[in-house]
């Protein structure tokens, strides 16, 4: 039997309690960035017309803005 006092269980019970929290939140923050990150891979924004739209074409070419038909490279899309 291992001999502690009160103060020390409950320090290391809020201690246990806070880190998984901790983990939890973490792999939670975590899996929504790669969630974003593969809901926004394949929209482009047009920088004349500031149209955002699909283009499911892996290769980093140029595409046609269906909006204004200016050509547009591929960026990535900022949330403000």
């Amino acid at each position: 039997m291992i001999r502690t006092s009160l103060s020390n269980l409950i320090v290391l019970n809020l201690a246990a309690v806070l880190g998984g929290l901790t983990v939890l939140w973490t792999v939670r923050v975590w899996r929504e960035r790669r969630r974003e990150r593969a809901r926004t891979r394949h929209q482009v924004v047009c920088a004349v017309c500031g149209q955002v739209f699909e283009d499911p074409a892996r290769a980093d070419t140029v595409v046609t803005c269906p909006a204004c038909g200016r050509l547009v490279e591929r960026q990535a899309v900022l949330d403000l």
